[in-house]
């Protein structure tokens, strides 16, 4: 029987070096696109959370560090982590602590387990990030695998990544939701620690980075229906209404909250949700349309988390 594990073994070793090296080439044929998702790779079976045990001894045991996890449903299950090279890329911009959590993956399809990660080379583009994650990257693919990019039929330029929205009229990178303004870090904290331990509007922390040589914390979220969340904001239902293609986006969650000093912000979901989605329709089923009070469903749950308080009116007026 050992044996038998042993050969086993060793035939996935092989597979992973030729993923990895099929995957290292076809970058090189179209290193000008870029795809959101990585898929490590597959494995028959149901069994959701013995690949998850996997998945995080191999990565702790390749200098990943790890942050948390999010069981998001019982056939979804996200393992976060970062690397000490990835915080370097994280803290050489002012708002690059989007690129420092690594999301990957767990999810059963039809009887099979696809495990698969978000693509640091898409998102770096997309973050506006000049400084390489490549070295980070290499790690990554080595230590899980590489069979293939997804998310995108096409792919998408680093030019289009650099200015990217979904159409006309709806935010970019430098559009985020402003979620709250406190006096200081230490206040913009305080207040998210409380109301992320009393899932106050159905939001709890995931995990929490702080970055390098900036005053900048990264909070990973889960959005959930059952803790309370309006269903419009929460990651399940989203998922559940475009995540259909054969290759899942469950890497896509959790969110991330941003304190920057005193101000508390996150991605817009219409630029955000797109960018890992960047092929779905507008119109029809399973499309953008279906999602259309997820936004400003959305924004509401995270300024209450946020502790955001509206401007007294002065009572001046013109």
């Amino acid at each position: 029987m050992r044996a038998i594990h042993a050969l086993r073994g060793s035939v996935r070793a092989v597979g992973m070096v030729a993923a990895v090296a099929l995957f290292a080439a076809s970058q090189t044929v179209a290193a000008d696109t870029y795809r959101p998702l990585v898929l490590a790779y597959t494995e028959s079976g149901t069994d959701v959370s013995a690949e998850v045990a996997s998945v995080r001894e191999r990565l702790e045991g390749a200098d990943f560090r790890f942050l948390g996890e999010y069981p998001v449903s019982d056939d979804r299950h996200v393992i976060v982590v970062t690397h000490d090279d990835l915080l370097s890329v994280a803290g050489s911009e002012e708002r690059g602590g989007y690129i420092a959590p690594i999301r990957v993956a767990v999810t059963a399809v039809d009887g099979e387990l696809q495990v698969s990660y978000n693509n640091l080379e898409y998102f770096r583009h997309a973050y506006r990030l000049d400084a390489s994650v490549s070295d980070v990257s290499e790690r990554l693919s080595g230590t899980l695998g590489a069979e293939r990019e997804f998310g995108s039929e096409d792919g998408m330029s680093a030019r289009d990544l650099n200015r990217y929205r979904y159409t006309f009229g709806m935010e970019r990178f430098d559009a985020p939701y402003e979620l709250a303004s406190h006096g200081s870090t230490r206040a913009a904290l305080s207040e998210l620690d409380g109301n992320l331990a009393s899932r106050v509007a159905g939001v709890s922390e995931i995990y929490r980075v702080d970055i390098p040589g900036q005053d900048v914390t990264v909070i990973g979220v889960a959005v959930r229906e059952a803790d309370g969340a309006d269903q419009d904001s929460a990651d399940l239902h989203q998922l559940g209404i475009v995540d259909v293609g054969e290759f899942r986006h469950t890497a896509t969650v959790p969110l991330e909250i941003m304190v920057r000093g005193g101000e508390v912000e996150a991605l817009n979901m219409r630029f955000r949700k797109a960018l890992h989605f960047p092929d779905l329709r507008m119109l029809g089923d399973n499309s953008f349309m279906r999602l259309r009070s997820s936004p400003g469903a959305l924004e509401e749950t995270l300024k209450a988390v946020a502790g955001f308080e509206e401007e007294e009116d002065s009572g001046f007026s013109w």
